[in-house]
């Protein structure tokens, strides 16, 4: 039965969702929408939250089954942890010791959950571990169920991008953006030696007040980053530079913000101008990614071969050559993210959905996802026996229809079994009719006048060796791994011969059934009459004729 999964990116400039519906064979996006969160001072962010989440989850064509909120990175604390053992049983025990070690707030009084993420060759594993304080998780609760929302995961949102690359990046071979030579002494080389660690690819969700930083690979989630500067930071510089209200710098950010570099220079002074305050307005960003890229190379786990730019902010326009040209890696705008959702969105926002479709992802497909779950202890879903309870009267009401017809079906099998009993009752009385001459419909009254007939003639028995009992002996001596390939259609037996006619399984068979015929004494004699393959070329139909003996 197809599900509705309803992925759900609450942010600080819009509220995000996508609806994924989830089949035996697969999955397909069937709605993308956004929704602004009205302007207004920090301090009443949660209630202009709530309010843009109400109007979001109205629109019919997001009823869904299943819903997925995440909880934001910098909400939680995401540890990496490596044990001396690989049994999962005695990770999971060990696991909040270990967390009560490097959190900063205590475990006992909060949500935490762990993954394998791999064995090590001595023996030992590497988890990834996230926890959150209760008041975080509750506080998240509360937005959503002011807007009639009850999620049943809860993931961490930085860990969700992983979804988007084992599903789309991890294969997606788009043509990224080299750095250029001019740049490389400002850079962070990104390349090892051979033999070094695998190579990953840098996930970065550009948002509006923060940037998620997500670096994956084939053994799942390397490292991952809060950066507290986004979109937000580039509208400011384009206010300043040009002297213009929040509005009206955000609107044309939106529309004309662009980044020079080596490769792609500003075409115009007026294009100039523009690429020197984006370029101001990311350099905190930037900062930011070199101590990361820094950060990556000192931990050795993985090295970065590719950067993939997501979110909202990806679409300056060449941004990904001016991140190249800084970092010195290679860099790309998820495109291949941007393909899912572009028949629902329009292209300038198409790299805003890839947080809710990540979270959407969590509960389908066959691929790996994160399953890191924050919903936990006294914060677990139980929408499930409220979903039940909603559904107990169509549920009723199926139950009567089944019984119903459970009813119908019962009484029409016994009227055609009574017409069959019938049937067979009238052909019990026409045989008796034919052998005695009149009409016995009893069974135990037929018997006795058949063992003690009497007539005009006076008492007589019948012939110890009857037609029935030639007929029973050639049953009786159908070799038993036969019985069930071969059928007997006609037998025509008199006092002197035997004709009879059936099905088997090949010639063998009827090789077979002539021998064991044969071992009878009082079969005289036994010839083989026309053997034909039938046109199915399943069985044979053959005819064996026997002059009788013992009289």
């Amino acid at each position: 039965m197809p599900q509705s999964i309803l992925g759900l990116d609450i942010g600080t400039w819009s509220i995000k969702a996508v609806v994924i519906e989830s089949a035996f064979r697969g999955f397909k996006i069937t709605a993308v929408r956004e929704a602004p969160i009205p302007a207004g001072s920090p301090g009443d962010l949660t209630d202009r939250q709530i309010a843009a989440l109400r109007v979001l989850v109205e629109d019919p064509a997001l009823k869904a089954d299943t819903y997925v909120v995440g909880l934001p990175a910098e909400s939680a604390s995401i540890r990496f942890i490596s044990l001396p053992f690989a049994d999962t049983r005695k990770v999971d025990q060990t696991m909040a010791g270990e967390l009560a070690d490097v959190l900063p707030f205590d475990v006992f009084d909060a949500c935490y959950d762990h993954q394998l993420l791999k064995k090590t060759a001595n023996g030992g594993s590497l988890s990834i571990a996230a926890a959150a304080k209760a008041t975080h998780i509750k506080a998240l609760l509360d937005v959503c169920r002011e807007a009639d929302v009850d999620p049943k995961f809860v993931p961490v949102d930085v860990l969700s991008l992983f979804n988007l690359y084992s599903h789309y990046l991890a294969d997606d071979a788009s043509k990224p953006e080299f750095p250029s030579a001019a740049t490389e002494e400002l850079s962070i080389p990104s390349a090892f030696d051979d033999g070094g660690p695998p190579e990953a690819r840098l996930l970065l969700d550009i948002g509006h007040e923060r940037s998620l930083i997500c670096a994956c690979g084939p053994e799942g989630v390397a490292y991952v980053r809060v950066i507290r500067h986004g979109g937000r930071a580039v509208t400011e510089a384009v206010a300043k530079a040009y002297g213009l209200e929040w509005d009206a710098a955000e609107a044309g950010k939106h529309e004309d913000a662009l980044v020079a570099s080596s490769r792609y220079p500003a075409p115009s002074d007026a294009a100039q101008r523009m690429s020197d305050a984006v370029s101001q307005g990311l350099s905190p960003l930037m900062r930011e990614l070199r101590r990361t890229m820094q950060a990556i190379r000192r931990e050795k786990r993985v090295r970065i071969g590719r950067i993939d730019l997501l979110g909202g902010g990806a679409r300056i326009r060449n941004l990904a050559a001016f991140v190249a040209e800084q970092l010195n890696v290679p860099v790309a705008v998820g495109a291949a993210v941007e393909q899912v959702v572009e028949r629902e969105v329009d292209a300038p926002r198409r790299g805003a959905m890839a947080q809710a479709l990540s979270l959407a992802l969590r509960p389908v497909g066959d691929l790996p996802v994160s399953q890191i779950e924050m919903r936990k202890g006294a914060f677990a879903f139980a929408g499930s026996l409220q979903n039940f309870r909603r559904r107990v009267p169509f549920m009723a009401g199926a139950l009567a229809a089944l019984m119903a017809l459970v009813m119908v079906n019962v009484a029409v099998r016994f009227q055609a079994l009574g017409q069959r009993e019938a049937e067979v009752d009238q052909q019990f009385c026409d045989i008796t009719e034919k052998v005695v001459g009149r009409p016995i419909c009893e069974p135990s009254v037929a018997i006795s006048v058949l063992t003690q007939p009497s007539s005009e003639l006076g008492a007589f028995k019948l012939p110890e060796r009857s037609a029935f009992l030639v007929a029973a002996e050639v049953s009786s001596l159908i070799p038993a791994d036969l019985s069930e390939t071969t059928v007997i259609t006609e037998m025509d037996i008199n006092v002197e011969r035997a004709r009879i006619e059936g099905e088997t399984a090949s010639f063998e068979a009827v090789d077979k059934i002539y021998s064991a015929l044969a071992k009878n004494d009082c079969f005289e004699s036994i010839k083989k009459g026309r053997l034909n393959k039938k046109s199915s070329g399943k069985s044979v139909e053959f005819q064996l004729n026997i002059r009788l003996g013992c009289r």
